[in-house]
């Protein structure tokens, strides 16, 4: 299983599945995280800090304690 937090500034997948809470997991659809989407993931805080990801056109900041819940595909 690779997480979300695994990956590295600059990698693309799909996100697989959202291991998450029911508020967490809507919080992350309003922003189009979803499973089936295709995101970017453009920058990562030194740290330990957020994680900048962007899904279509949409670019918001995600805790990396959030990102480990985040199953993904691709990270190339």
């Amino acid at each position: 299983m690779l997480t979300l937090d695994k990956l590295s500034a600059g990698c693309k997948g799909v996100v697989v599945r959202l291991d998450l809470p029911e508020e967490a997991r809507r919080r992350m659809a309003a922003f189009g995280l979803v499973p089936g989407c295709i995101f970017n993931l453009t920058r990562i805080a030194p740290l330990g800090g957020p994680m900048v990801l962007q899904v279509g056109t949409t670019r918001f900041l995600l805790r990396r304690s959030l990102a480990r819940s985040v199953e993904v595909e691709g990270g190339a």
